[in-house]
């Protein structure tokens, strides 16, 4: 007996439409293949936020936060 070879895939990047479309497209490859197909998963959305101050010198209670999502 020959043994089913596997193969997993993780797509990032930070726009979700073009993760879904790239995965849509993935999906639908390896099903006219022939091959079984479970998922896409989505995995959990990494946010890093970062918190830096508006003015060089003083107002050090004034601040400004950016935050960068990657999607999985």
């Amino acid at each position: 007996m020959s043994k089913q070879e596997k193969i997993r895939i993780r797509l990032k990047g930070y726009d979700h439409k073009a993760i879904d479309q790239s995965a849509a497209k993935i999906v639908e490859t390896a099903k006219r293949t022939g091959s079984t197909v479970s998922g896409p998963i989505p995995l959990p959305t990494e946010k890093n936020v970062y918190t830096i101050l508006r003015s060089p010198h003083v107002n050090k209670d004034s601040r400004e936060q950016f935050e960068m999502r990657i999607h999985k």
